[in-house]
């Protein structure tokens, strides 16, 4: 190869972040596998069924979000009339709880938002109902109480769910440590046989980081990150000044591990 592959360096975008998130937690997994390849191993083995495919599955779930929601309606059409007679009325009772919690179970992946809002709503009728008629309606409360801790605890999952990752954490802190780089435009990592070189502009100052010593190159939509040691160098593709993306990724697969990822 008469010349390397040169990267300059800018900016990154935000909207990069999820995407390096994703590069730091699959190095984590390579990490802990290198670590710990025993509990790997029986990992791999019991996840070795293969996976149905994602649009099968986008159907299974949608298929048994409605099935939630019609388990949900015939168990409260059956709760309410089985608790104002319990005793008469024990094996409904107990069918009706178990529908209703087996339903909940349905809508927690695909209709959370929708679960929220039927058990809250629900648990306010009920409430009310039992408040505004108390003597003959005091049974009321049980379910309503059931209903508003359901709709709680779907709310709180979903907020849950949305709740910022570890690895986005070290994503976003990656990205603003590069925002504090002195004079980036600069900075140049270029990527010969000997290693990849990274320099200022001052050929004296030049670090060479051989390729024995990278841990492993991942490549996403957007990026390309080296790590060597408990270092990543984020680059990005448009960045590259000298060479194309193919060629450089045909070189580096015949130096180091090297992964591509998925991200959209």
């Amino acid at each position: 190869m008469e010349s390397g592959f040169l990267f300059r360096i800018t900016p990154i975008d935000d909207a990069l972040t999820p995407q390096l998130s994703r590069v730091l937690e699959r190095y984590t997994q390579l990490e802990s596998r290198k670590r710990l390849p025993a509990l790997w191993q029986l990992t791999d083995w019991l996840d070795r069924v293969p996976k149905a495919d994602p649009e099968v599955l986008k159907k299974r779930r949608k298929r048994e979000g409605v099935l939630g929601i019609l388990l949900w309606a015939v168990s409260m059409f059956l709760l309410v009339p089985s608790v104002m007679e319990s005793k008469a009325m024990a094996g409904p009772l107990v069918l009706s709880i178990f529908g209703f919690l087996l339903s909940c179970a349905a809508m927690k992946s695909t209709q959370r938002t929708l679960m929220a809002g039927l058990n809250l709503v629900m648990s306010a009728i009920l409430c009310l109902g039992a408040l505004l008629a108390f003597d003959s309606l005091k049974a009321l409360l049980a379910p309503g109480a059931l209903c508003l801790a359901v709709g709680i605890w779907a709310l709180a999952g979903k907020r849950m769910h949305r709740k910022e990752s570890g690895f986005d954490r070290g994503a976003r802190e990656l990205v603003r440590r590069r925002g504090t780089v002195e004079n980036p435009e600069n900075v140049r990592v270029e990527f010969t046989e000997a290693g990849m070189i990274l320099s200022d502009g001052n050929d004296e100052d030049a670090q060479c980081f051989e390729y024995p010593e990278f841990f492993f190159v991942c490549e996403t939509d957007a990026l390309l990150v080296p790590v060597c040691g408990q270092r990543a160098l984020v680059l990005q593709k448009k960045d590259l000044e000298a060479g194309s993306v193919e060629q450089l990724r045909a070189f580096l697969q015949e130096q180091v591990s090297y992964e591509q990822l998925e991200t959209a």
